[in-house]
């Protein structure tokens, strides 16, 4: 996932609490969702700049007073869509991997970022939230927090695949790397509006130069996995794999 970048760090005194006032049950929940529909919908054509919580309510068809009560400011709003595609970015990691790209980690890598920048690319609001740092200080806050568990994620993951020998703080080590990335495609929002190809791939070419510093060329695969694709199968389901 690609980290936020900041504009500028928000002085400490200029803080408020922008978080949404996410329902859990009944017709509340349904209408969070709408708002939260709203607002993406409005961020596929508009700057983040130019949105606000009148034009989220008229855009959903509320009274002002609806937004009011679950966004306090719009960057609560803001906040609320990012953790959609937060959660979205975190279903990426479970979805199951073609055999062909389980061949070396580097393959496994290419996969992975081809899938992420598809995300962006589909996901315009996405791509203003996170690589044009729109979303506000809350924002960048959740996306710190979901890379640090995703560097957490991403090798034990890759020990679920491969058999990964002892790295020293690996959370670091994915943590930089990540960053790395998202440097790169940061830079083709910036250029281009979007992630193109030749940024996708001087990212993966930049992130597979780092990972070498601390991963041999080649990694085994994991019995069960080299049995299965032995066995056939076309796609491998990681929930599905034995403990590493």
């Amino acid at each position: 996932m690609v980290q936020i970048k900041a504009k500028g760090a928000e002085p400490s005194s200029t803080k408020r609490n922008v978080r949404p006032r996410t329902p859990s049950r009944g017709a509340s929940v349904i209408r969070y969702a709408a708002l939260v529909d709203a607002v993406e919908a409005l961020l596929q054509d508009e700057s983040p700049e130019d949105v606000g919580l009148y034009q989220i309510a008229q855009r959903a068809g509320v009274p002002p007073a609806s937004v009011y009560h679950f966004f306090p400011t719009k960057e609560a709003a803001f906040l609320a869509l990012a953790q959609r595609y937060l959660e979205g970015f975190a279903r990426l990691t479970c979805e199951p991997i073609p055999a062909e790209n389980l061949t070396s980690w580097m393959a496994l890598t290419a996969w992975d970022l081809r899938l992420g920048v598809t995300f962006y690319n589909t996901h315009p609001p996405a791509s203003k939230l996170f690589l044009g740092g729109f979303g506000g200080l809350e924002t960048r806050q959740a996306d710190r927090e979901y890379v640090e568990a995703a560097a957490r994620n991403a090798h034990q993951r890759l020990g679920r695949l491969f058999h990964v020998p002892f790295l020293r703080d690996p959370q670091k080590k994915f943590h930089i790397n990540i960053q790395i990335v998202d440097a790169v495609l940061s830079m083709s929002y910036v250029s281009h509006g979007k992630v193109t190809d030749d940024y996708r791939d001087e990212a993966l070419s930049v992130s597979i130069a780092y990972c070498r510093t601390f991963l041999p060329e080649r990694l085994e695969l994991r019995t069960e996995v080299q049995e299965a694709i032995d066995g056939g199968e076309a796609m491998i389901s990681i929930p599905d794999l034995a403990d590493a």
